[in-house]
């Protein structure tokens, strides 16, 4: 009788057990999928810089094949003594505007087929479909690709997942 007192808190239990298992990983799973968002691989970019009022908005490539983000920017002036970097950006409708901002560091990037080159890195506040977020892009002139923005791998781990099938997926 003793015995039998004791197994039946035991079999309640492992019956039990198991459905609360089930229950939590179910939450967690949901949890996790709530937090990622899927992005084509083209999508329009909200870029805020420093002390901006507006945002940019332009169309920018999720390139999961690059670690870090690059902005199209032309006429760059780095001024070492200030710490700040000067730049003229362009939006995708042509609209140009000069901006002086501090910038974080200076990167060197290498250059193919051979040498290196010195790229202003600058805080930015970036908002790609819902998710909105800090970030740090490097200041280039992209004159010659197809997308003005380029958000690499360090951006998309903010819960990103790309859809390489489709573009605009978050504008529609």
């Amino acid at each position: 009788m003793h015995k039998t007192i004791l197994l039946i808190p035991l079999i309640i239990f492992l019956l039990v057990s198991p459905a609360c298992v089930a229950t939590a990983k179910d939450k967690t799973e949901n949890s996790t999928a709530q937090k990622h968002i899927v992005a084509g691989y083209i999508e329009n970019v909200s870029i805020k810089i420093w002390d901006r009022e507006s945002p940019v908005i332009m169309e920018a490539k999720m390139d999961t094949g690059a670690d870090s983000s690059s902005l199209h920017a032309t006429d760059i002036i780095i001024n070492k003594t200030k710490k700040q970097v000067s730049f003229t950006l362009t939006d995708q409708h042509g609209k140009t505007q000069r901006i002086t901002c501090p910038y974080a560091r200076i990167v060197r990037i290498k250059k193919r087929p051979s040498g290196y080159q010195r790229r202003a890195v600058i805080p930015v506040q970036l908002q790609i479909g819902p998710k909105n977020f800090e970030a740090f892009v490097n200041l280039t002139d992209r004159t010659n690709f197809s997308y003005k923005m380029l958000i690499g791998r360090k951006e998309l781990r903010h819960g990103i997942l790309i859809d390489s099938s489709r573009h605009h997926r978050l504008s529609q």
